[in-house]
């Protein structure tokens, strides 16, 4: 399970199961054009977790992307051994081919257990620098990944939002929050004024002004 990540060059991804079909094209587009972005910022490990919809989707933007730029590597975490078992033929299919084209794979866990998805969740938010996310409702795993990278402080852009890649220029200085994204449509905030609090009783993440000195 061991590996070495540079974390400031390390992405990670996370993003709903299920995309509309016709929002596919879409989030495919802005996912190349942050990896692209990414990698311009240093960025040269991402990490997947291998789920369907958009961590597949992720994950084979990525191997295109590598096929011009070798210095690029795609790691899988591997919640469990049976992840894929009982998914449709297509997706297994899809699954065991990102398995084939990546650098490295690691298996967190032989077998299934209550919470291993979790674990994997965190596991790379812990490893990396920035997380490029779809997220388009506040519940479920994708929210609850988020939440923990808001939690760590760690940069985060979320695809599913209108927004221009051009804005990020300093992406390590500037941080999303998830509650003023949605409101504004607009994806990045810079950190500095702001400060996240997670309330651990309603399991809630709340954004608080703090005036600049």
């Amino acid at each position: 399970m061991s590996s070495f990540f540079v974390r400031a060059e390390t992405a990670c991804f996370t993003g709903h199961r299920e995309i509309p079909g016709p929002l596919l094209s879409d989030v495919r587009i802005k996912t190349a054009n942050a990896i692209r972005y990414a990698y311009s910022q240093g960025i040269r490990t991402f990490l997947c977790g291998g789920a369907r919809g958009f961590d597949t989707l992720a994950a084979e933007e990525v191997i295109a992307f590598r096929n011009t730029n070798p210095d690029v590597r795609l790691v899988i975490a591997i919640p469990c051994l049976s992840q894929a078992d009982k998914w449709p033929a297509r997706d297994r299919t899809a699954y065991q081919a990102v398995l084939a084209s990546a650098d490295e794979r690691i298996v967190l866990s032989d077998k299934y257990y209550n919470g291993c998805m979790q674990q994997r969740n965190r596991y790379m938010v812990d490893h990396s620098s920035l997380c490029l996310c779809y997220l388009t409702h506040f519940s479920g795993g994708t929210w609850s990944t988020v939440r923990y990278a808001m939690h760590e402080e760690i940069a985060i852009v979320n695809l599913a939002m209108r927004h221009d890649l051009t804005v990020l220029k300093e992406l390590p200085c500037y941080y999303i929050s998830i509650s003023l994204s949605v409101q504004k449509n607009v994806s990045i905030v810079h950190l500095s004024p702001f400060r996240h609090h997670v309330s651990k009783k309603k399991n809630t993440s709340k954004l608080f002004y703090r005036k600049q000195r």
